[in-house]
């Protein structure tokens, strides 16, 4: 695998849904693919003593799985936080990415509302009967409906 640091004892990485990491130094030197989207419920876990340490996968069912052998306890835990660490990102880019939609849509709603009140919609009041003389113009208001005859009304001599 051409991503991973040669230098590092232990790399992760998330590649689409499947974590990819390499263990340089567990005995005997793995990659290990772990598919999340197979793979819903789990824990990582380490198990073991003195010189023989394993980090696994249990399964909600309580089963241990191997995935790698240490002879330390420190070389064990660093895997299991580079693991812990992909795991990590990737749960807070999803939280990221609701969160991003989710003010994004917020903000489309409050540019809308603004652009519609801007627009000067207002609530259409009845028209007021016309009480001026039949040779007067009507009063125009802004907003109010008014028939095209009284607007249209020619000027009085």
């Amino acid at each position: 695998m051409l991503f991973l640091n040669l230098q590092k004892p232990v790399q992760a990485k998330l590649v689409g849904s499947t974590v990819v990491a390499a263990f340089r130094n567990s005995n005997p030197s793995i990659v290990w693919k772990f598919d999340l989207e197979r793979n819903h419920s789990f824990t990582l876990a380490l198990q073991g003593e003195e010189d023989d340490f394993e980090l696994g996968v249990t399964s909600s069912k309580g089963e241990f799985y191997s995935v790698a052998r240490f002879a330390s306890r420190e070389e064990a835990e660093e895997a299991l936080l580079a693991i812990q660490k992909v795991l990590m990102k990737k749960k807070w880019s999803r939280l990221r990415t609701v969160l991003t939609g989710a003010v994004g849509l917020f903000a489309i709603i409050v540019v809308y509302s603004f652009l519609n009140n801007l627009a000067g919609h207002t609530v259409l009041r009845k028209a007021p009967v016309n009480t001026s003389a039949p040779n007067q113009p009507a009063q125009i208001e802004n907003g109010v409906p008014m028939p095209a005859d009284q607007v249209l009304q020619p000027p009085s001599q």
